[in-house]
């Protein structure tokens, strides 16, 4: 192939990716690594494409092999840890965030991408010293504001965490990690509607299926186990608890014994009975009462 020829694929590749059409992306990187398969930035613009169209292990791999080609490439580093993060190479994405963060000068945007990850995957303390990192460096990033939250949250301090969302929100209130972090919070506290409320808004936002999920799967449980208190609260004539049984038993031999002590005390009827009516009792009442 020509240089030209070379030089026009990958200019249609990156037109391709700039257009957010990743299957032309794939197709025109295909041809090009069958004959160049070390080129480093069309290995970059594959996995991003690959990353993109969620193609699960064949992402990881051309993400890995981007990293490997290209070791001092922030975007590079950034695409093999958030292919890791993805599809649960954790180990892997640390290091590939920690990498990019590094050769980046510790930009926000990667801090608070890393500050996300620890958080969710691995150590919440690392991931508050982060957040405040990319916060002292954009104090009006609501996501750096958010990512805090969400450590915090971790770590069990909810009341930093609820102050921490809340500025996140006011800084922009359709930020979709700041609202799923304080759905989450606000469902740990209990605030089902408030939190079933959060979820509505984040129907449409990719990544969020599994929160969504699990927050609306117990909000209904603890629905179901309230109106099961409830009915039970408020008893039918006919239920009978086991309290109820024994005192009248009690009651019954207490009379019984009384009966019988005052009217023929050194009888083996008066005994009999004494012994014998409380047990015929029990049984006729578990046969009768549910």
């Amino acid at each position: 192939m020509e240089p030209y020829e070379i030089s026009n694929l990958i200019e249609e590749a990156a037109s391709a990716l700039e257009r957010k059409d990743y299957e032309r992306v794939i197709a025109v990187t295909d041809q090009f690594v069958e004959i160049v398969p070390d080129d480093a930035v069309v290995r970059i613009m594959r996995a991003e494409a690959l990353l993109k169209s969620d193609a699960g292990q064949d992402a990881f791999d051309e993400a890995r092999r981007a990293a490997e080609l290209a070791p001092a490439s922030i975007e590079a580093q950034t695409l093999l840890g958030l292919a890791g993060w993805r599809y649960n190479r954790l180990s892997a994405a640390q290091q590939a965030m920690e990498r990019a963060i590094s050769l980046s000068g510790r930009k926000s945007r990667l801090l608070i991408d890393y500050a996300w990850f620890m958080a969710s995957e691995r150590g919440p303390r690392p991931a508050e010293e982060a957040a405040r990192e990319a916060i002292e460096a954009n104090p009006d990033a609501s996501t750096a504001w958010a990512a805090l939250g969400m450590a915090q949250f971790r770590l069990h301090r909810f009341q930093e965490a609820e102050e921490s969302l809340k500025r996140a929100l006011r800084l922009d209130p359709n930020d979709p990690y700041a609202q799923a972090a304080m759905a989450e919070l606000l469902h740990n506290r209990r605030h089902d509607r408030q939190a079933l409320a959060l979820t509505r808004l984040l129907e449409d936002t990719p990544g969020t299926e599994s929160v969504i999920q699990s927050i609306r799967t117990q909000a209904k449980q603890r629905q179901l186990a309230g109106k099961l208190v409830e009915r039970a609260a408020w008893p039918t004539p006919y239920r009978v608890t086991m309290g109820s049984t024994w005192l009248w038993i009690v009651l019954w031999v207490f009379l019984s014994a009384c009966a019988a002590l005052m009217f023929q005390p050194r009888s083996a009827l008066a005994i009999t009975m004494c012994l014998a009516v409380p047990l015929l009792v029990v049984w006729v009442w578990r046969k009768l009462v549910p």
